[in-house]
């Protein structure tokens, strides 16, 4: 895989990653998996953030299925934050929520609360897009 890297196929590279995750969760290693993805998601993140942010999801859905409610939450941080970037704010806000729930669930309440004002300030970004789009149209 690091010599896809050289060689700049990072697509490739992260196919075989994710088909070596697959395995890992066939074999009972749902760690190794969720490391394995976690790294393929910060390999493609600047060259494909789309892929980044599904990667990490993957992620974050290995690490809930275990109940390791800490690391999921900080993986669907970073899809949320590449979600915002990539300007996809109604994906952003509902995984913006799903990280709020999972803060709330562990009881990790002052980041509850900035991740709930990050989703109140996205809703409100969106009102005011949607307005604008109407008033230009």
């Amino acid at each position: 895989m690091l010599f896809l890297k050289e060689m700049q196929k990072l697509p490739e590279a992260v196919q075989l990653i994710e088909k070596a995750s697959m395995m890992y969760l066939e074999n009972g290693t749902p760690d190794t998996a969720a490391m394995a993805l976690e790294r393929a998601g910060k390999l493609i993140e600047n060259v494909d953030p789309e892929k980044a942010v599904q990667l990490y999801q993957q992620t974050a859905n290995v690490f809930e299925n275990e109940e390791r409610l800490r690391q999921a939450v900080e993986l669907l941080g970073k899809a949320s934050r590449l979600l915002v970037r990539g300007r996809r704010f109604d994906e952003a806000a509902l995984s913006i929520q799903k990280e709020k729930n999972i803060y709330k669930e562990i009881e990790n309440y002052p980041t509850c609360y900035k991740v709930f004002f990050e989703y109140v300030w996205l809703d409100f970004t969106l009102d005011i897009l949607h307005i604008g789009i109407k008033y230009l149209s």
